[in-house]
C-alpha cells in the first residue's frame, strides 16, 4: 500500500491524541474517512478496537478497592506501549498488531 507522508502524519497525530483522549480520536477518524482512504480506515479501526478492548479494564480498575489502584497504571503503561509501537511501526513502514477484540471488521 502506497501511503503518503501526510497520511502517516495524520494517523500518528490521531494515535498520539488517543493516548490522552482515549477512543474519541480513532472514532472520529473512522467515521470521517472510512469510505475515503483505506489506510485511515484500517489504522483507525485497529486503534478503535484496541481502545474498546482496554476501556472495560479501566472501568474495572476504578471499581476495585484502593489496594488495587496500581492496576490502572499497569493498563495505562500497556496501552501506551502498544500505541507507541504502532506509531513507530507506521513511521518505519513495518506491520503492527494490537491485542484487541474485533469489534469493528
Amino acid at each position: 500500500m502506497n501511503v503518503r507522508r501526510k497520511e502517516k502524519v495524520m494517523v500518528q497525530l490521531m494515535l498520539g491524541t488517543s493516548l490522552i483522549l482515549g477512543f474519541i480520536p480513532p472514532l472520529i477518524m473512522f467515521l470521517a474517512s472510512r469510505k475515503k482512504k483505506a489506510f485511515y480506515r484500517e489504522t483507525s479501526r485497529k486503534a478503535l478496537n484496541f481502545h474498546l478492548t482496554i476501556f472495560p479494564l479501566f472501568l474495572v480498575s476504578y471499581i476495585l478497592p484502593s489496594s488495587f489502584k496500581s492496576f490502572s497504571y499497569i493498563i495505562l503503561i500497556i496501552e501506551s506501549f502498544f500505541i507507541l509501537n504502532a506509531m513507530i511501526s507506521i513511521l518505519i513502514h513495518k506491520p503492527y498488531k494490537y491485542w484487541a477484540l474485533p469489534y469493528l471488521k
